[in-house]
């Protein structure tokens, strides 16, 4: 049970500070205090990011045995085709690869066993803070920062906003840092030259491919590897680059995580793990995830010393910046606005590599409805980063 798993880590660390947030701290005692002193729940509990009460909610979920959902602190409440069986712990509300949104079910050993592989591989430790920079309802944050402080002890810095001046300061109140972010963070990192002296024991990238060039580019100037990190909702963490230079090829995602087994499946990578999701809150005809076994939609190649290469991604999730955008719904979010007749959504590659895709929409607008006023519309709709960048008419 995980909330077991968080009491024991509660107790080792008591007096230690769990969360900075700015210039306030709430330690490991005074995160517990107030899970035990939270209204008691009979249904999965959604936990909204923003603040300690993302953390509140998920363990008051766990202590009364329910599902915690977590999600942005402005998404739309999420709504499940069918309630969570009584051994889950955890709903990843995601379009995932295949950009449907839906929820994926995991039990707390499963939580366990992905938060234990990755504090092992990545030797996080107590008293080194993982910085929040990405979003923490998101499987990548979720696996990499959330679970290794619940579980392990390993305490959050928060960072408000992924903004350069925002960042130094927050590494500037700590020796040494575990950094976590994605290819367009560390471009912009890159660009503003804090990256150069900065405490940063462990640099991991994430969430969309990582460019030879920006990885070269911040080891030459800064001696700092940026490490591959390659993983899925369904199942946690995959592949790891341990290496200490900048990878001889960009399609290079690592080698296998341990406890986790790669194969193929009609050139598809099959990931087996003891951190593979129970199932699917919709499952699909084509979904391969069952028995601690995941059918991931990347067409992958494994070279005899087990190096995983990515040689192409299936499935309809827009990979925006590191984080996938579902084509349903910001389709949905464009005829809701009744200025629009029909809707087509697809990705276009970006011009910066570092954001890999971005989102074209092709419409017809209704009578008298003109572009500017549907992407008006929309932008109170949509996150900023699911509103398209390119627009076309029929």
């Amino acid at each position: 049970m995980p909330y077991l798993r968080w009491l024991e880590t509660a107790r080792r660390f008591a007096n230690e500070v769990a969360v900075h947030d700015g210039d306030s701290a709430l330690t490991f005692g005074e995160l517990a205090a107030a899970a035990e002193a939270a209204p008691t729940t009979c249904g999965p509990v959604v936990a909204r990011t923003g603040s300690a009460g993302f953390l509140i909610d998920l363990l008051r979920a766990w202590r009364d045995g329910q599902a915690a959902i977590p999600v942005e602190k402005d998404a739309p409440e999420p709504i499940l085709k069918r309630q969570p069986p009584p051994d889950i712990r955890l709903v990843k509300h995601t379009p995932g690869a295949s950009g449907v949104p839906r929820g994926i079910f995991l039990t707390g050993d499963q939580l366990a066993a992905d938060a234990a592989r990755l504090v092992g591989a990545m030797e996080m430790k107590p008293g080194e803070p993982n910085l929040g920079v990405i979003s923490l309802a998101h499987s990548y944050g979720f696996s990499s920062v959330v679970l290794p402080m619940l579980f392990h002890g390993v305490p959050i810095r928060m960072v408000s906003v992924p903004f350069p001046r925002v960042l130094e300061d927050a590494m500037r109140r700590q020796e040494s840092v575990v950094l976590p972010a994605v290819p367009s963070m560390w471009r912009a990192w890159q660009r503003s030259g804090v990256l150069r002296g900065a405490p940063v024991r462990l640099a991991v990238s994430a969430g969309a491919p990582l460019s030879l060039a920006l990885e070269r580019e911040v080891f030459d100037a800064c001696g700092l590897k940026i490490h591959n990190f390659y993983g899925a909702s369904e199942c946690g963490g995959i592949a790891y680059d341990r290496s200490d230079t900048p990878r001889p090829d960009e399609t290079l995602l690592g080698t296998a995580l341990p406890g986790v087994t790669l194969s193929t499946r009609d050139g598809r990578l099959l990931v087996s793990s003891d951190a593979v999701a129970s199932g699917y809150e919709s499952p699909r005809a084509d979904d391969w995830l069952e028995n601690g076994c995941y059918l991931t939609r990347d067409i992958v190649r494994i070279d005899e010393f087990g190096n995983l290469f990515l040689t192409a991604t299936t499935g309809g999730a827009i990979n925006v910046a590191g984080r996938k955008v579902s084509p349903a719904k910001v389709e949905a979010a464009i005829l809701r606005t009744g200025l629009a007749v029909s809707v087509a959504i697809k990705a276009v590659p970006s011009p910066d590599p570092e954001r890999h895709e971005e989102i074209e929409a092709t419409i017809e607008p209704a009578d008298g409805a003109n572009v500017d006023q549907i992407r008006a519309v929309v932008s109170s709709l949509l996150p900023s980063w699911e509103i398209p960048r390119h627009w076309r008419v029929r």
